[in-house]
This record gives structure tokens, sequence and C-alpha cells, in this order.
């Protein structure tokens, strides 16, 4: 790393000779022939001078001198494109909003001025021109700003010397614009476990693995643009070429796998064939970012293809993000109850709440769609609350109408029991709707509940308020049993997975095991997901305290399930 800040040191040096020793670049912008002829001369002493004659032609000017210009001197009243549409335009360009921009013009009206500064024009010159004025504000801008050629110099990353995120963005534009008729693509780049190569290898053999990616995407890209995207990712736009061969550039990633300078690399890629050149490049980059999403956890394959599918699951998705707050205050989430039943009396002991999305027009939203989408961003830990909300309403009523309070439990997620005061703001509840703890019970799945100093607090202050917990899911990953151990749980529910099994030997064996094992901690047993008769049988046989499943019941809304539990209570 050193070796690099030697270079950057040397490099910034250089540049800065050449700057001072050579004429700095001015563009001037100005429609009447005559002021932009005395302006050239007023500067020529000085300055290397282009000129424009409107604005369309000074931001074709400016987009091609960026890198060489000091300062452009705009005139605010133009035919075409005037300064105001000049300063707009060069907004949405990081690279030529950069350089400074001093603004020409009669008017002295206070409007003026603070209309351009607040588009970006950094000073103003007033007509007519006082020479000395006009040199002493472009120096005061200059002396003020990096030279042009530093700004050329921040174009390039310093380690592997591709383009920065930015610059990619403003050559791609460009590119968009010259070739209009060519079909573009991207693939995009992304080290997997970059921290931890880090950790392992030394941030020198991490530097070493970046160069060599960037050398291998210059040397595959013909006709395009490479960038390093992000620290440890990389951008590749390409054209030139109908299509992608899937083929070949699977080849060429495996190659590059192959002769990484440190083994076992993976690198996930992204491809976004036959780009929509209308959207912004990060949306663009962000699509192929999309497809590696849709490869991560996978370990038989690291390409990824944008789809169509992908990009309206993600339209899917922002709208369910858009619409959570609004079904909350309407109460578009629905709480349904699946019995559990007594193993030795086949009678409703229990319930699990579960929650539906039921939208006004009739349509019913499952779970499995948008529970991943809220734990994701987060808004699962109100709807945790608001389902739980309505449980403890829900056994408030039935206490009130003198019935007997049957357990039904709720499930808590990892952001819900991670977050500060969710105990506190639990109990309250319970103590507000004035029901014993024991008839809300908290389910905690075992990824959640692997054990730790911090689950081992939260999990004994709600056991200390009343709250007796379940482990969910027990057998659909992995089961830690320290957790059984260390954590104080009442009740183990056996997952689906395991169930499904339970009819071959192995898995009658496994199934036993657990049971024995929950038994000899002093839990009960639920079993999830059972749904026949063999399975109901050999549950018992393994004296299972309760069942959970279709072969039982669905899940039922709330008047269904009522009127199911009273007639069996």
């Amino acid at each position: 790393m050193n070796n690099h800040r030697q270079r950057k040191e040397m490099k910034e040096d250089t540049l800065k000779k050449v700057s001072n020793d050579a004429k700095r670049k001015v563009l001037v912008v100005e429609d009447n022939q005559l002021n932009r002829e005395m302006l050239a001369e007023i500067l020529s002493d000085r300055y290397q001078v282009l000129t424009a004659c409107d604005g369309e032609e000074g931001l074709r000017c400016l987009a091609e001198h960026y890198q060489e210009l000091s300062v452009v001197l705009l005139d605010v009243c133009m035919p075409v494109c005037d300064g105001y549409e000049f300063l707009e335009r060069i907004q949405g360009d990081s690279l030529l909003s950069s350089i400074p921009v001093i603004v020409m013009t009669a008017s002295s009206r206070q409007e003026t001025e603070l209309k351009c500064l607040e588009l970006g024009a950094v000073d103003f010159v007033i007509k007519p021109y006082n020479p000395q004025i006009v040199l002493g504000r472009i120096n005061s801008v200059i002396k003020l700003r990096e030279s042009a050629r530093i700004l050329a110099a921040v174009e390039h990353d310093e380690l592997t010397g591709l383009y920065t995120r930015q610059a990619f963005f403003h050559h791609a534009k460009t590119l968009f614009k010259l070739k209009k008729e060519e079909d573009f693509h991207v693939v995009v780049a992304d080290v997997k476990d970059f921290k931890l190569i880090n950790g392992s290898y030394g941030a020198t053999a991490g530097d070493k693995l970046l160069c060599y990616m960037a050398k291998a995407y210059q040397g595959f890209i013909r006709h395009g643009l490479v960038s390093r995207y992000g620290s440890d990712q990389f951008a590749c736009l390409i054209y030139g070429q109908p299509e992608i061969d899937k083929d070949k550039i699977e080849t060429y990633i495996r190659e590059i796998a192959d002769h990484a300078p440190i083994p076992n690399v993976t690198i996930n890629y992204g491809v976004y064939m036959h780009i929509d050149k209308t959207l912004p490049v990060s949306a663009i980059c962000g699509r192929g970012f999309m497809a590696i999403k849709n490869i991560r956890g996978n370990y038989e394959s690291n390409v990824s293809y944008y789809t169509a599918e992908m990009r309206e699951k993600q339209i899917r998705s922002r709208q369910l993000e858009n619409d959570f707050e609004g079904a909350v205050a309407n109460r578009e989430f629905v709480v349904y109850y699946q019995p559990k039943y007594s193993v030795g009396t086949e009678k409703i002991v229990g319930a699990e709440a579960l929650v539906r999305w039921q939208k006004p027009d009739g349509e019913i939203i499952s779970p499995g769609e948008f529970i991943p989408v809220y734990e994701k961003n987060g808004q699962i830990v109100k709807l945790d609350e608001y389902v739980f909300r309505r449980v403890c309403c829900y056994q408030r009523r039935r206490m009130l109408q003198g019935k007997e309070l049957i357990p039904i439990s709720v499930n808590l997620s990892r952001a819900s029991l991670h977050r500060s005061g969710t105990v506190m703001r639990y109990v309250e509840i319970v103590k507000g709707a004035e029901i014993p703890f024991s008839c809300v019970p908290i389910e905690l799945t075992e990824t959640v509940a692997l054990y730790s100093d911090r689950i081992r607090r939260i999990t004994e202050a709600l056991v200390r308020t009343g709250f007796l917990l379940h482990m969910d899911d027990f057998g659909s990953g992995y089961s830690s049993l320290t957790s059984l151990n260390e954590l104080p749980f009442s009740t183990l529910k056996i997952d689906k997975k395991l169930i499904d099994y339970i009819e071959q030997p192995k898995g009658k064996k496994v199934v036993q095991q657990v049971i024995s094992l929950a038994h000899g901690l002093d839990m009960k047993v639920v079993a999830e997901g059972v749904e026949n008769s063999g399975q109901v049988q050999l549950l018992k046989e393994m004296k299972c305290d309760a069942i959970q499943g279709f072969y039982y019941s669905r899940p039922h809304p709330e008047e269904q399930f009522t009127a199911m539990a009273d007639q069996e209570i």
C-alpha cells in the first residue's frame, strides 16, 4: 500500500508541475461575436481560449474538453440553449459540473444572480467587460479549484488504474450518445467474502487480486469500458457484439478464477444483455447486481443473467414495502389460527397465530411473499407487534366472554428480538389487555434462538415476566443443542422437514431421539406439518405431546377457529 501512496504523490507532483508550466484552458460561451472576440483577446495572453456561439455548442465543447478546462465563462442570454439550461444540464454529470462556471450578464438584478448560484455558478462578471475584473475573477476561481490535470487524474482508481464509478457513468452516457445504434451489455463482478480474503491473506494479497481482475477484464473488453465500481466490485460495459455468448463468458470466468493469485476465490457475475439505454447508468449496473443477488447462496453457479422477471419481482417487493403502512392502518393483515391438538385426547390444546394479507379487492397475498421482504427491510418488527396486539385483543375478548383461554403462540422475528425495548413493549401490551402472560407464548425459530449472551439475557427477561418460550422449526437448519440447554424453552416444535421422514427407518429414529431429548429437558413437544394418519400413529407411539398440521386442521380465520375451539373445549 506504501507503493501506491508513493506513486500517487509522484503523479500529483508531476501534474502540478505540468499545470503550472502550461497555459490553462478557458471556455467562453457567448452568442455575441464581438463580445466573444473581445474576451478571447483579453484572455489570450494568459490562457488558451476555446469559444462556443451558444449553449448547445458549449455543452459539446465542455464534454469533449472537460479534462483540460480550468473554467467556463457563460453568457446567460443566448439562443438555442441559454445559460440557465446549460447549468441545469451539467448538474446531472459529476465530471462536467466539477468545472467552475463564471456567469456573464448585463443584468444587475439580484434574482438573476441567485438563480445562477442555485444552479451551480461560482461567480459573476457584469457587462460591459472590465479586463482586469475578468482576469481577476478567473484567477481567483482557478486558485480555489484543482487544476484541470489533477481533475483528470481522479477519473482513475489509484489501485487498479480503471475508471472510477463516476467517470464510468460519464463515459458510458457519452458512448450511448455517440453510438445510438449499438447494442450494449453490462457485466458486473462481485468478489465473494472479500473481507475474509483480506483477513486471511492480508491486504496486500487482496490488492493483488483486485489488480489481477482489473487486468483480466481489460483484456476481455475489446469495445467498451471497465470500472472499479466498488471496493471489491467491477463493472464492464460492452458494445460491438449483438450477443454475449454464454458458454464463452462462463469459460472465461472459470479461467479467471483458476489463474487468480488467491486459490479457491469465488467471483459472482451478473449479466444484463441488451440494456435499456434510457435508464441511468447506475440503474443499468443495478440490474446486473440484482442478477447476482439471485445466486447468493448458490454454490453450483456463479453467473446469473438479468431477466424481466427479476425486475417484476423487484417492483413487486417495492410495492409491498410501499403498501405496508397503509395495510397496517387499514387492518388488511388478518390473523389466522392453526390449532394444536393433544396427541392423547385429540382435542384442541392451543394454536399458532399466522398472518395473511387480505387486500380490499379480495386478493390474498401469501406470507411467503411479503414476510421475506419485511424481514429484509426491518418492517417485520412492526408486523410482529401488530400480530401480537391482535392476538392479545382476541384473548381479552374471550376472557370477557367467560370462555376458557387456550394458549395462542406468536412468532417473534430476529429483528424484533434484537430491537431495544421489545420485551418492555410486549409486557405493556399484555398488561394493557389484562390477560395472563401464559396465554400468549412466544415462538422463536431455531436460527433466531442460536445461543449467545444477548439472546440468553433477552429470553430470560421474557420468561421472568411470565412468557412461555417455544423453539420453532427445530430440525429445519442448524439445530443448536447449546440453545436447548442454556435457553429457557418450555416447548420444542419439530419442523415438518423431520416429520416428512418419520415413516422411514432413520427418520423415525431421529424424531424419537428428539422427543426423548426434549422430554429429558422437561420440555413439551409439538410436531408440525403432520399430514397423514401414519405420521399421527407414530407420534402417538413416541409419546409426542401435541400435533399441528393439515391432518387435523388448516389455519382458519378468527371466527371459524373460535367456533372450532368453543365446540371442543
